[in-house]
């Protein structure tokens, strides 16, 4: 006999406006499912926002759910921070069936890396295109992906420093002339 077991994964909306939760969880089919919670801590707010998940299915946060924005036009959602988010979702009894996750979001970093690697125009600029900019790209990403395994493995203070050498390193190539060098 299965019982109920409840889990989630981080869904990517390829958006930094929105979040996905991916319910994955084991129903037992003769448990009513009642009080389907979904609790979301932020880097912007260390108290959880509360709001109802779909069984199976996806759940999209955004900045009007989290508690950011409160606008009717949703062109005017603010992107989501960057940093350390923690989610429980739970059923009825909360006790017994819950599940927790921490995960290191990145998603204005990856923007960021994004329009470092196009202001390197390595198809017609030879000055932005040299080998310390690359390694500096390489260096980056690398940072960016270590930040993202660290808060895995629950070392957050090594993840923070991670993203913030990321986040220096293409700034740095972000605010360069074409022929700096650096």
């Amino acid at each position: 006999m299965h019982s109920t077991k409840i889990s989630f994964d981080i869904y990517n909306t390829n958006s930094c406006k929105t979040l996905g939760i991916f319910d994955t969880s084991f129903y037992q089919s003769t448990q009513p499912i009642s009080n389907a919670t979904l609790q979301i801590i932020s880097p912007f707010d260390s108290e959880p926002v509360e709001l109802n998940y779909y069984k199976n299915a996806l759940t999209v946060l955004n900045s009007n759910n989290l508690g950011i924005t409160n606008v009717n036009d949703l062109d005017y959602l603010q992107d989501l921070p960057d940093g350390l988010y923690t989610a429980k979702m739970s059923i009825c009894p909360e006790e017994i069936y819950w599940f927790e996750k921490s995960w290191y979001r990145t998603c204005l970093l990856e923007c960021k890396y994004d329009k470092a690697f196009l202001k390197l125009n390595v198809n017609s600029c030879e000055a932005c295109y040299n080998p310390e900019k690359i390694k500096a790209l390489d260096r980056a990403e690398l940072y960016m992906n270590a930040c993202v395994m660290q808060a895995k493995n629950c070392n957050i203070k090594e993840a923070t420093k991670l993203y913030n050498a990321s986040n220096k390193i293409l700034d740095s190539i972000l605010n360069c002339s074409c022929n700096d060098v650096r």
